[in-house]
């Protein structure tokens, strides 16, 4: 199985696209996974659930503001209504000659680092998403070329960013290792609240043991027991921020058998014991 290629069709006399996506739910990465030449910007109205992108497994909210570089999987899940702004270009959208003018190069650096996906954060998701409200209202034109082209330098000029994947990954994308990826993950979101069996996701891949781990390791950089804690912690934080469950309830409902084992994978992923994580939500919600 491959991710799949998306095929994004441009209006007639516009250079890109920019539209509102609105679903009840998707709730499997078989319906979300796949990828395209063209890069995107993706701010999410409305909805939370679990975002892809190449090898890195994150929760998003609203107010989501991420950008995908060229040919670089990714998906939102989520069992939510979900209403999502998505802008889409090539990199050459402006043309090859009008890209390469020196006022322009930091966003064409923008483009370069979008290769391993961009997270905005705090500030800059406002001052964005004033810009992403007017271009929607805009029915094209110049006018809405204008301020796409003020978006790209608002985001080209924050500091306000993280990569999302490494840069190893970023380089050495490759399509049918990718759609592996997408069994793996699949497998795992399917299986992680029980004992994840390897030789069940080997035999999907059709290879050994001893190769899924060489496999995994080499196109994730990351083991796959890391990746099974990242599923089983994102799932134990929703709990304890949605629930009143007692802390060894939510360690058993997220596939642990062993408190201790538990707080302590939690705080590695997390960097706070799953008492102080759940003590300072409710503070800041009060």
């Amino acid at each position: 199985m491959k991710p799949e290629y998306e095929k994004i069709v441009e209006p007639p006399a516009r250079s890109f696209t920019a539209k509102v996506v609105n679903r009840k739910n998707r709730p499997l990465l078989s319906q979300a996974w796949h990828f395209h030449p063209e890069i995107e910007i993706c701010f999410t109205r409305k909805s939370t659930g679990r975002r892809f992108v190449g090898n890195q497994i994150s929760d998003y909210q609203e107010m989501d503001l991420v950008m995908f570089g060229a040919n670089l999987p990714h998906g939102f899940t989520t069992d939510m209504y979900c209403s999502q702004v998505v802008i889409q270009m090539t990199h050459d959208f402006m043309g090859q000659v009008f890209i390469n003018k020196p006022e322009l190069r930091s966003i064409k650096m923008l483009f370069k680092r979008a290769k391993q996906g961009l997270e905005f954060k705090k500030g800059v998701k406002r001052k964005a998403s004033k810009v992403i409200n007017k271009l929607l209202k805009r029915g094209g034109g110049i006018s809405q070329f204008l301020l796409l082209l003020e978006l790209l330098q608002i985001l080209a000029d924050t500091n306000e960013v993280e990569a999302i994947c490494s840069e190893e990954f970023a380089l050495d994308l490759n399509e049918t290792q990718l759609g592996r990826i997408k069994i793996v993950y699949d497998h795992v979101m399917e299986n992680f609240k029980k004992e994840v069996s390897i030789k069940e996701v080997a035999d999907k891949l059709n290879i050994s043991e001893a190769a899924f781990y060489k496999f995994i390791k080499k196109q994730t950089k990351k083991t796959y027991t890391q990746i099974i804690n990242e599923f089983r912690i994102n799932h134990a934080s929703k709990l304890l921020m949605t629930s009143e469950k007692p802390i060894s309830q939510v360690c058993f409902e997220s596939g642990y058998n062993n408190i201790s084992y538990f707080n302590r994978k939690f705080k590695e992923v997390m960097g706070q014991t799953p008492h102080s994580f759940k003590n300072n939500y409710i503070g800041r919600r009060v």
